[in-house]
């Protein structure tokens, strides 16, 4: 005690903790007090290519800049430009380039002074304000630029020795990392958009300086996040200040001591990846780098495949540096983008794919929407994708890899595992804007009750930035903890690209002596891939066992007005993937019928590839730039007109001449659905525009009829309004076009109910409701929109057609002063007494509208607690009422063929050829039609739409029916005739599928390796069922069932007769079921 003071004349105050915790902001600051913190230091030398006064410019002889300028928006590789073109405009700093979405080339001329030969790096700083692509005189890729984000290209060491003049070049693009939006991020594209060259100087930096700069990060986030129950938030805020003031920004020395402070808290090992494991914390973090690239969105695909090279060149360079790090990235599109562009980077790449360091995941060609997509696409995804990263890496991916993608739909699982994976990973549901979804770590069933391990980083991102509030919220934010106490956590800017960044790689390391040395943060993992993360789970779960389960569709509760934005891409898709199946349905047929028939694997695979490349998460949606669309429509027009020509070709050679010539009458109807789908169809080439064709025994070629039928259709006048009619159903419509009465003659009911809801008009009653969304214009529509709307019933019908095929009345409704629509309301003749009729709309729509929802209503007397929706492969039941906020959040919904609203004896369905968006609450269903939002796409949606939709009545609930009524509409029926008298139509007998019908033939193909088909089916509502396949002299001679990868997972019985043979097969409830048929 005798070295206590007896006086005290040194008060200390105590710190005041919001004042003393603000004060650390200014160490790091650029700001007033630069001069006297750590930002004075950051380096040891710099020449500023600064002037255009040649005399007086200070880094000439050192720095010397020459500029091409691409012309007509161009973007030349490297190999046009290195060699071949002139750089005579000399650059400085200040200049200007532009406008939005020009290319610049920039020959840059460098030589060390020779007093820096014995600095320990020396780097080229740049900063264009946009992205750019370092190139070696060699033609390599070196470094990217992208502002803010990355300015530094590291200059090799060998020439700070040599005295050389050294020559790289800059590919500069003039967008940055998120397009060239003018007010915000997701505004329309500025077409003259301008960046100003901000840096381009030769820097040693000041290594230790930058190194304190991480090493203070970390401390003050440590003192700014930390609880205040807990010592080490007070011993950073210590240290911090303790650093602060040891900090002399006139002595260079100082910057050591500092260092040691903070070692004192962060662990001796921080520069290295020898940060010491020695956290016994349960709790883990497992730290993955990561680079979204989305394949379009503010900028087009083009732009996307120069993003590529320059985010994994500079990804391979990390690695190079950092021995712990490993990096993961998605969609084998951009791999094989990459391949064709850069084929020595792809094979620089492939060399760490092969140590395990840049890992390759997802399994799909892109990181695809789920909701759009039809079944068939979404296992075409997986079958290119896996098929690519095995041939390129010989691997199969375990994890499906969808961060960013708005909602997944109930049968992904079931497809999952059929791809060979089990795990899933998003994030995208922490956006809901209702409810906040219940799990971290789950089990994710499908409708059939197949599985996939989910986990969906609590940190509620894929772009973290590795912060101490990144750590912390991993495990903070977790949400089942009682289950399993591991978060992963996905780091690295992205969207645009770019991917971690170098200062993020060393706050982690920081971050991990943090954990090591004074705790607090959980244990931390760097160094291990997404398949250890998952791996961890399944070991400490009992291979999941005791995880909690969801059921069904990860319903997203934002961005809902995806399902209708860029219609025409949404109907140009629908119409390719029916044809791409009739494709390979025929190409197939020819295969097995016609000797030495070349199926043409290569057109179809380019095809397919195409249109899933189209359904990238932001395409098929419709959230991106006009740009992108002006590729992507014609894309997908140019795949159902190249599909259709190749058919047109098979058809020739199986004997059938495909008319599309008016003044030619077809004699015969092909279909590739395997049941009879005989009755009146349009034919919109031919001067009568309706005929009735019937099936005899094969219901895949169908026989022009004399136009007579037993049922004919009728339109009259009657008691002031317009009367549609056949022996089932009669409809009256006023001479405003709104129907007031839908009558099932055969049942005796009244299919409307005009009284009880809030629809009192009739039905087809188109309605505009005001769409202006909180956020996100292309994206959202918000339930409050359903409260301001316009009824549209100002409209004028007239006779069009009176029977005896086809009667119809055409209804021209004004929408606004620029936009009306144009409606054939319809009912068809029938033969069979057991056919079902529905009521037929035919739409031209002039759509030229500001912020407006178009919707289409029908108030129907059925009151039942939920509605069914076609999905992919099964049918998801939401609710029709708002009883929780989940039933609330489902305000408008997806679906794909039809929506169904069923009581337990009688229903109604309603189908279209190429909508998405729908609702049914209370008595009313409600089909989206058009939107008209204005970012980031101005003009989105304005112009022509041409679609279809029916209401059908049905006496029951849902039934195969209604399923195959929806594919009938949407078929693509081709006319023919024979082109001899020898043809045989026979030859067209080719697949039966015979038992319950609720059994769907999906989809037929040739077997991608192996002289074998392939045959999809599934069960489509929800039962086990049971049917016989049959194929039709085919010559089979094995059957395997296979899973969508085409890889046998177990014997079939095959049974033969005569030249047929047919397998028994069993389906549960929503089943997918693959067969492979070795000929």
């Amino acid at each position: 005690m005798s070295c206590y003071p007896v006086h005290n004349n040194t008060p200390v105050a105590k710190q005041v903790d919001s004042i003393y915790e603000s004060h650390l902001d200014q160490f790091l600051s650029e700001g007033e007090y630069k001069k006297f913190n750590l930002p004075h230091l950051y380096d040891h030398q710099r020449i500023d290519h600064s002037i255009k006064d040649v005399e007086n410019d200070p880094s000439r002889g050192y720095v010397n800049l020459k500029v091409y300028s691409v012309p007509n928006l161009k973007r030349p590789n490297v190999n046009e430009i290195i060699g071949k073109v002139d750089f005579e405009q000399v650059a400085y700093k200040g200049d200007v380039f532009g406008p939005s979405w020009t290319t610049f080339w920039v020959q840059v001329e460098i030589r060390i002074p020779d007093a820096w030969s014995d600095y320990e790096q020396v780097i080229f700083e740049w900063d264009c304000d946009n992205e750019g692509l370092v190139y070696t005189e060699d033609r390599q890729p070196a470094q990217a630029f992208s502002g803010s984000e990355r300015t530094e290209y590291i200059l090799p060491e060998q020439w700070q020795r040599d005295h050389n003049i050294h020559i790289f070049y800059i590919e500069m693009a003039c967008n940055g990392m998120f397009g060239c939006g003018s007010t915000d991020q997701i505004a329309p594209p500025d077409p003259d958009r301008y960046f100003v060259l901000k840096k381009a100087d030769l820097v040693v930096p000041n290594l230790q300086a930058r190194a304190l700069r991480c090493d203070f990060m970390i401390l003050q986030q440590s003192a700014k996040e930390f609880p205040s129950s807990s010592w080490q938030k007070f011993r950073a805020r210590q240290l911090c200040n303790e650093i602060m003031n040891k900090f002399l920004p006139e002595e260079g020395s100082s910057i050591e001591e500092c260092r040691s402070l903070a070692k004192l808290y962060l662990g001796e090992h921080i520069d290295s990846e020898n940060v010491e494991e020695t956290n016994t914390n349960q709790t883990k973090v497992y730290a993955v780098g990561h680079c979204h690239i989305d394949t379009a969105w503010l900028w087009p695909f083009a732009e996307t495949r120069r993003k590529i090279v320059r985010s994994w060149t500079t990804q391979l360079n990390l690695l190079d540096r950092y021995p712990e790090y490993r990096f993961v990235c998605s969609q084998a599109q951009q791999y094989e983008w990459l391949k064709e562009d850069h084929p020595e980077t792809y094979e620089r790449l492939k060399k760490y794919v092969a140590s395990q360091r840049f890992l390759p995941i997802g399994g799909s060609w892109v990181e695809h929407d789920t909701n759009l997509p039809c079944g068939e696409s979404l296992i075409r995804q997986f079958l290119f994708g896996q098929r690519f990263f095995k041939s390129e890496f010989d691997i199969y991916c375990d994890t499906f890899w969808l961060p960013d993608t708005f909602g997944y739909s109930s049968q992904i699982p079931q497809i999952c595992r059929l791809a060979g994976m089990s795990r899933f990973l998003t994030q995208k549901l922490s956006w809901n804007n209702i409810n906040s979804f219940p799990h971290t770590t789950f089990n994710w069933v499908a409708l059939d009750g197949s599985q996939v391990l989910c986990h969906m980083p609590p940190a509620d991102t894929y772009t973290a930035d590795t912060n101490v509030s990144d750590i912390i919220h991993s495990v903070s934010q977790h949400k089942n903890l009682a289950n399993d106490q591991a978060g992963l956590l996905v780091f690295g800017i992205g969207d645009g690209g770019g991917g971690p960044t170098p200062e993020m790689l060393e706050k982690l390391r920081r971050c991990k002596g943090v954990a090591n040395t004074v705790g607090l943060l959980p244990d931390i993992k760097f160094g291990n891939s997404v398949d250890d993360f998952f791996d961890g789970i399944f070991k400490r779960t009992s291979n999941a066992a005791t995880l909690p389960s969801w059921v069904g569709e990860l319903y997203f509760e934002f961005h809902r007005g995806t399902y209708v934005t860029q219609s025409e891409l949404k109907s140009a898709m629908r119409k390719a993937e029916f044809s791409l199946h009739d494709l390979e349905y025929f190409a197939t047929l020819a295969f097995i019928r016609i000797p030495n028939f070349k199926y043409p694997f290569q057109e179809i695979n380019q095809l397919w590839k195409t249109t899933l490349l189209c359904q990238f998460h932001d395409v098929l949606p419709g959230s991106c730039i006009q740009m992108v669309y002006d590729d992507a429509i014609p894309m997908m027009q140019n795949v159902f007109q190249s599909s259709e020509k190749l058919i047109k070709n098979i058809l020739d050679q199986l004997g059938f001449r495909q008319i599309t010539n008016h003044n030619i009458l077809p004699d015969y109807l092909l279909s590739t659905l395997p049941w009879n789908v005989g009755g009146v169809v349009d034919e919109s080439v031919q001067a009568s525009p309706v005929s009735f064709y019937e099936a005899n025994k094969n219901p895949n070629i169908l026989a022009r009829s004399d136009n007579t039928v037993k049922h004919p259709a009728r339109a009259y006048e009657s008691n002031g309004c317009l009367v549609l009619r056949t022996d089932k159903l009669l409809v009256r419509i006023s001479k405003a076009g709104l129907i007031k009465s839908i009558h099932d003659l055969e049942n005796d009911r009244e299919v409307l109910d005009l009284k009880s809801g809030i629809n009192k008009t009739g039905a087809n009653q188109y309605v505009i409701f005001q769409d202006t969304p909180l956020s996100f214009p292309a994206w959202d529509t918000e339930i409050f929109s359903l409260d301001k709307y316009r009824l549209l019933t100002e409209g004028k019908a007239q006779l069009y057609e009176t029977g005896p095929l086809k009667a119809s009345v055409l209804v021209e409704t004004p929408i606004s002063e620029n936009s009306s629509i144009k409606t054939i309301i319809s009912l068809s003749g029938f033969n069979n007494d057991a056919d079902r009729p529905s009521v037929d709309f035919s739409c031209e729509v002039d759509w030229h509208e500001d912020y407006k929802f178009l919707k289409v209503e029908f108030p129907v007397d059925i009151h039942a607690e939920y509605a069914s929706y076609e999905t992919q492969f099964g049918i998801t039941r939401r609710p029709t009422h708002y009883n929780t906020s989940w039933d609330i959040a489902k305000f408008e919904v997806c679906h794909h063929k039809f929506a169904d609203y069923s009581e337990y004896n009688y229903g109604v369905s309603i189908m279209n050829d190429c909508k998405y968006g729908f609702s049914v609450h209370g008595n009313l269903m409600r089909l989206s039609l058009l939107r008209s939002p204005k970012q980031p796409d101005a003009h989105a949606d304005m112009g022509k739409h041409y679609f279809r939709y029916s209401l059908l009545p049905h006496k029951g609930g849902l039934s195969p029916e209604i399923v195959r009524a929806a594919y009938k509409l949407n078929s693509l029926f081709r006319f023919v005739n024979k082109n001899s008298i020898e043809t045989n139509t026979e030859a067209l007998d080719f697949i039966r599928v015979e038992g319950d019908e609720s059994i769907i033939l999906s989809n037929v193909k040739k077997a991608e390796d192996e002289n074998a088909i392939i045959i999809r089916i599934y069960e489509s509502l929800g039962g086990k069922s049971r049917c016989r396949l049959t194929l039709r002299n085919c010559g089979i001679k094995s059957a395997t069932k296979c899973n969508i990868l085409e890889e046998d997972i177990g014997q079939v019985n095959l049974q033969k007769d005569e030249a047929d043979c047919s397998l028994q097969i069993e389906l549960r409830a929503f089943e997918i079921a693959s067969f492979k048929l070795t000929l």
